[in-house]
């Protein structure tokens, strides 16, 4: 073993998959192969609604090379998929619901020879009629979707009494909010292979999120028992959330199954921006008022999310919103509406935030306008009406944990940018005349965890082997975001070596536990709970069997690098002459009443950004100066990995309120390649983002660990748009602010 010393916890350590990656010696989803693998293509529908009335595949079965194609009567089980419900085909028999459905699948011995074959499939469709706008879908005349309806789920939450609290209420603020429909856009597309491995299991090596869920819906999709699939998810080339669902995991079993030969399959970027999930968009309204001295009264709220074609997690999303539509918030008087919706536009799952970053853009634009409204500086507006222990939040849940709130909003306060905001925003005279600056801020809270009433558990072991080398065994996948890392930090903190003297077991339902899924911020806390417990429970078997063999009491013992030592004489004793032993920890998420399926959450994240922004008034142009984000992590266990966090957070979030959007038009995406779907490249970020790191420490998280992954995004738009307002005098409701829209409602103003 190395004598490196290990990093401690809150030190910055190095991601143990950061050479491999730089090296490119790492075998992403993609680029796994051997020898003997089929090539696949999927035919995509092409349309948004119709009716299959025939299927033709003679053609394409003709195209040298091709071993089969594949229909939905090759199918066997459910041939349904979805995490909540099962109302998405693997391949579609009868109906197609939005573009990227799929219809057959090609395979064959070379890539070529499954585009020739994908193009000569023949299918008769019988046009449908097209419902593309969530609102129009929830009327009883507009076209189904599904049999069922449209209306996927709704959600109603009230208490006081509103008419009297608007009636009596000093100032009232209405507006509609819109937000895009961003695609997550990772750098390696759905990808993975199948083959059977030497046990005899069909296996699907794939990016994915969670590989005992995934094992669960590719058994069930096609009638075989959970132990007859395995699912390995090595790390990807990124997620955030659009890897959660099954993508591309059920054409791999299929052909494998049937043809018994291993093949592989990529999405090109085209096909993975028409199929693949998006961030709901949201249609919001809004009415909040307050009094002159600055006390929030009341709120009426209504969420409508578009959920596309198909649930996923839709649901969740349009929970999760609602839960956070308020924000860190007091409002005595209340009323929300909300209402998850089925389009035949692309369909929407889990993405970084998971409604909370929609509902931010509402609910601190509003706050924004309130502040201003009574003449309060922005910080103390917020800090005078932020949830206090005990108070009910916005679903009736009493707040019962410390809010740090106000810790955040001071920490902003004495940032760099918001201490210097009126010397920040002046420009020479020359440039005065055709540019304006602003600075703008926004709060939010996040809670982690899937909440209430979800099962919410992981379980991880640490294996000391023969030769005396450590293991860390986890389902939970790192899909980028170096939570492993972390995890084998805190488990070397706690066996007294250093990181490098622990092998990584990630992602393999036959090798490793159940950790959960990789989302809704939870893995640093609950798996890194059970991986601290499991390396806790390791150690202590290490000592009590050299406590026998060097007959000593075990608490007269130390346990550093390779050997355990006698504190008294210094005698040791090699790991290698104590293995095989296995530690396990098992964690749950901290729990609270359910009021929903999945809300709402005990714990809590709270963050602050503020922004320096400045407009061209001549082209629309919004660029993004300055941005300072504060965290409340806990602990920073990797504190390297919480601020690369933040800056990726804010610049997806940049993306997402600047430029990201995938404009579909009758059920039709207009923009479905990078050429026409804008992501912000190194010039259009910051050249100072700045992120202050507070530690105050949740008591049940490892060693007080919070989640921090998708807080660090939830304020960047609504600091950005609140940054806008400041500087044009105009309120900006819809987003992405694209030079057009920012030109035309310049423009109107006069």
């Amino acid at each position: 073993m190395t004598s490196m010393v290990t990093p401690g916890i809150g030190d910055s350590a190095p991601r143990i998959d950061g050479v491999a990656k730089a090296s490119g010696a790492h075998v992403y989803p993609s680029d796994f192969a051997m020898e003997g693998m089929l090539w696949l293509r999927v035919l995509r529908a092409g349309r948004p609604h119709a009716r299959i009335l025939s299927i033709d595949t003679r053609a394409a079965e003709q195209v040298p090379g091709v071993v089969r194609v594949f229909t939905a009567k090759d199918v066997p089980g459910t041939n349904r998929v979805g995490i909540l419900f099962q109302d998405m085909p693997v391949l579609c028999k009868e109906q197609v619901r939005y573009e990227g459905d799929a219809v057959a699948v090609v395979a064959a011995e070379s890539d070529e020879a499954t585009y020739r074959a994908r193009d000569l499939i023949k299918v008769e469709y019988e046009a449908l009629p097209v419902v593309s706008d969530p609102r129009a879908a929830m009327r009883p005349d507009s076209p189904r979707v599904h049999e069922n309806g449209n209306l996927v789920d709704e959600l109603h939450f009230g208490r006081g009494d509103l008419a009297t609290a608007f009636e009596s209420a000093d100032l009232i603020f209405e507006n509609e909010y819109h937000t895009g429909r961003q695609a997550h856009a990772f750098l390696e597309t759905e990808a993975g292979a199948a083959f059977y491995d030497d046990g005899g299991r069909l296996t699907v090596r794939v990016g994915g999120q969670y590989p005992q869920r995934d094992q669960t819906q590719i058994a069930r999709a096609f009638g075989l028992s959970n132990e007859d699939v395995r699912v390995i998810m090595p790390m990807p080339g990124g997620a955030f959330g659009g890897k959660d669902e099954i993508t591309v995991q059920c054409y791999l079993a299929l052909v494998t199954l049937l043809t018994k030969r291993p093949c592989r399959i990529m999405l090109d970027r085209d096909e993975s921006f028409l199929a693949g999930i998006k961030r709901h968009p949201f249609q919001m309204r809004y009415k909040t008022a307050c009094t002159t001295e600055g006390k929030l009264v009341a709120a009426e709220v209504e969420l409508i999310a578009d959920t596309g074609a198909y649930a996923s997690l839709g649901p969740a999303v349009l929970a999760f919103g609602t839960e956070h539509c308020l924000g860190p918030y007091y409002f005595p008087n209340l009323k929300i509406d909300s209402y998850c919706v089925y389009t035949n536009n692309s369909f929407s799952g889990a993405f970084r935030g998971f409604g909370a970053v929609e509902t931010a853009v509402g609910i601190e634009q509003q706050m924004d306008m309130m502040a201003r409204a009574v003449g309060m500086d922005s910080i103390r507006f917020r800090r005078l009406n932020g949830l206090q222990l005990g108070q009910p939040a916005a679903l009736g849940n009493v707040l019962d944990t410390e809010s740090t709130l106000n810790q955040v909003l001071a920490a902003a306060e004495r940032g760099s940018i918001y201490s210097q905001r009126e010397e920040l925003v002046q420009l020479p005279p020359t440039q005065g005349r055709w540019r304006k600056r602003g600075v703008g801020m926004a709060a939010a809270w996040q809670g982690f965890g899937l909440g209430a009433g979800v099962p919410d558990y992981a379980i991880v072991q640490v294996a000391l082997d023969e030769s005396g080398r450590y293991h860390l065994r986890t389902g939970s996948v790192d899909i980028g975001q170096g939570n492993v890392t972390a995890f084998m930090q805190m488990a070397a903190h706690e066996l007294g070596c250093h990181v490098d003297d622990i092998e990584l077991v990630m992602g393999d339902t036959f090798l490793g536990p159940d950790s959960g899924s990789t989302n809704a911020s939870r893995t640093v806390f609950v798996v890194g709970s059970a991986a601290t417990r499991a390396a806790r429970d390791l150690r202590k078997k290490i000592l009590d069997a050299a406590a026998k063999k060097l007959q000593s009491e075990s608490d007269r013992l130390t346990l550093t690098g390779n050997a355990v030592t006698v504190k008294a004489n210094g005698r040791s004793l090699p790991l290698a002459e104590l293995g095989p032993l296995l530690g396990q920890g098992n964690a749950h998420m901290p729990e609270t009443e359910e009021v929903s399926p999945g809300i709402p959450h005990k714990v809590f994240g709270y963050g602050a950004q503020v922004a320096l922004v400045e407009v061209d008034l001549l082209t629309g142009e919004v660029e993004v100066l300055k941005l300072h984000s504060v965290i409340d992590a806990g602990k920073a266990i990797n504190r390297q990995g919480v601020e690369a966090q933040s800056e990726g957070g804010i610049v997806q979030g940049l993306g997402y309120t600047l430029l990201e959007d995938t404009m579909v038009e009758n059920g039709v995406m207009v923009n479905p390649r990078l050429s026409t779907y804008i992501l912000p490249t190194i010039s259009d970020v910051p050249t100072d983002i700045e992120t202050t790191i507070l530690e105050y420490p949740e008591p049940e998280g490892p060693h007080g660990a919070k989640g921090i992954a998708e807080i660090v995004m939830t304020p960047t738009a609504a600091a950005i748009l609140n940054a806008l307002y400041a500087a044009t005098g105009e309120r900006f409701t819809r987003i992405p602010l694209t030079p057009e829209r920012v030109l035309t409602a310049l423009s109107d103003a006069g």
